[in-house]
């Protein structure tokens, strides 16, 4: 899995990495696993998922400022790895301080209000407003085009996104229940606003960890994907700890129906969202030692050589060739395509899938949706080990991958239209099937995601750069287009949990 001739400090830097790679998407991706205790108790019960999803949308503002930076410091080096510190550390307050503030209210014009949640009931308008201001990955890989030859310093902003990320981490312990009274409602104003900085954090350390990766060797990219994976692994392990959203169905009082009683959780909310906050400063803590130790000098890319392939090679050739020495040749319009390739994947993965999934798995039952919630990350970690076994494939292979993961993506949106009532519905084969294909979804996507990125790393200096604004681009538009599928559109019906309905 790693190289026999690694020492011990190359050892300790992939386990830091993979820490350093814990700041994104951590945050996120546990308020999205805890939501079935959050809704329990907030004014806007389970439509909160959808406006978390659309405010963590509009963050991705973040690297419109990469931009602006790029564009006006041209002949400069912007430092960026002080901006992943305060990333991180902006990711770890505003998690701390969800705690206190998930729940709170602000009362305002004769109701308990949320501004922000005013705004995003403009549905249609709201949509179009985060596509315009979420342009900003497409953006950020443009100005990287035109200001190619120019170096990009990614410490100073990963410094600033993980402060960031700290600090809304350690407020949500506390604010993660306040509500605000605004425009004659209950908003969860606190828990949006911490939600907003938090994917602040989390949109633009996709951008600038994945251009961090490119000062390490080529096999420590896989640390990548590790962390990725351990993003979505440990809050749903958190999540069983905590016996989050396991119900009973009870008969109601005319014996017609069936009601959904959740079981007490053996700790609570703010508990959580601390335990997401240490996993923060320990992210913290690993950037550091990378940084001011020398650690993981033996591990850095020699950057007196040259790149494992010159980026004006003008080979005709349309094949991936892999030369003894471990090179990687790719014509230009290749380039493209498998970046445009992290793109189409992202926005199934992080984008579409799991906006659909209440209408693809409880038709099934909860049990299905409980099982096809906690098992789909734990896909990323296979991703991962196979990624570390087999780095590359064929193009071949890759696109048939991609194809067969399209697939059974398409499939599941057809059962989301035909919810609640699918094929198969009530049926133990179905039952399998759908969470066979469901699982399925995130291999076949998700390992290509991975060699695409082995690839573009080994082509270009830049390819990680490019990378991952493709794969927070390609989550935007998902997003966007779930969002108008669910929202504004209503193309889908769901089905509540013990919820009967006659098919």
């Amino acid at each position: 899995m790693f190289n026999k001739e690694w020492k011990l400090n190359e050892y300790v830097t992939y386990l830091l990495l993979t820490l350093v790679l814990l700041s994104s998407w951590t945050d996120i991706n546990g308020i999205y696993t805890e939501l079935p205790q959050i809704v329990l108790t907030q004014p806007e019960g389970w439509k909160l998922g959808a406006y978390i999803g659309l405010v963590s949308s509009i963050s991705n503002i973040a690297p419109l400022v990469l931009v602006f930076c790029k564009c006006i410091f041209q002949k400069e080096t912007l430092n960026v790895i002080p901006i992943n510190y305060i990333v991180m550390i902006i990711g770890m307050i505003s998690c701390f301080l969800l705690v206190f503030l998930w729940s709170d209210t602000t009362y305002i014009f004769n109701r308990n209000r949320s501004l922000a949640l005013l705004i995003l009931k403009l549905g249609a308008y709201i949509a179009l407003f985060s596509s315009i201001s979420n342009i900003a990955p497409l953006a950020l890989v443009f100005c990287k085009c035109i200001f190619r030859k120019e170096t990009l310093n990614i410490i100073p902003i990963n410094y600033i996104v993980m402060i960031i990320g700290m600090i809304s981490c350690f407020l949500l312990v506390f604010l993660w229940s306040d509500t605000t009274y605004i425009f004659n409602r209950n908003r969860s104003l606190a828990l949006l606003i911490l939600t907003f900085f938090l994917a602040l954090l989390d949109c633009t350390s996709m951008v600038t960890f994945s251009h961090y990766m490119t000062r390490f060797r080529h096999e420590f990219i896989s640390a990548l994907f590790l962390g990725e994976s351990l993003t979505m692994v440990i809050p749903s392990v958190l999540a069983m700890m905590q016996g989050n959203g396991q119900l009973t169905c009870v008969p109601s009082s005319n014996n017609d129906t069936t009601i959904a009683i959740y079981k007490t959780a053996r700790f609570s909310v703010s508990v959580y969202f601390l335990c997401i906050f240490f996993i923060l400063v320990a992210s913290f803590i690993a950037f550091v030692l990378l940084q001011w130790t020398k650690i993981a000098q033996n591990s850095t890319q020699d950057a007196t050589k040259k790149p494992l392939l010159s980026e004006t090679n003008s080979e005709n050739t349309t094949n991936i060739m892999i030369d003894s020495d471990n090179t990687i040749k790719l014509t230009p319009l290749l380039y493209i395509l498998l970046l445009s390739g992290s793109a189409f994947t992202s926005s199934i993965i992080f984008g579409m899938v799991l906006s659909i999934s209440a209408y693809v798995l409880m038709p099934y039952g909860h049990q299905i949706f409980y099982l096809g919630t906690i098992l789909s990350p734990w896909m990323f970690s296979l991703v991962w080990l196979f990624g570390t076994i087999k780095p590359f494939i064929t193009k071949r292979y890759l696109l048939l991958m991609i194809i067969l993961g399209s697939i059974t993506f398409t499939f599941e949106l057809i059962l989301a239209f035909k919810s609640p009532c699918p094929p198969l519905v009530n049926t133990m084969k179905g039952n399998i099937l759908i969470l066979f294909i469901w699982l399925s979804t995130f291999l076949l996507l998700g390992y290509p995601r991975l060699v695409i990125a082995n690839y573009v790393r080994a082509h270009s200096s830049n390819g990680m750069f490019w990378f991952g604004a493709n794969v927070q681009f390609g989550a935007l538009i998902g997003s966007i287009v779930a969002y108008l599928l669910v929202e504004t559109f209503s193309l889908f019906k769901e089905q509540l949990p013990c919820e009967k309905i006659k098919c």
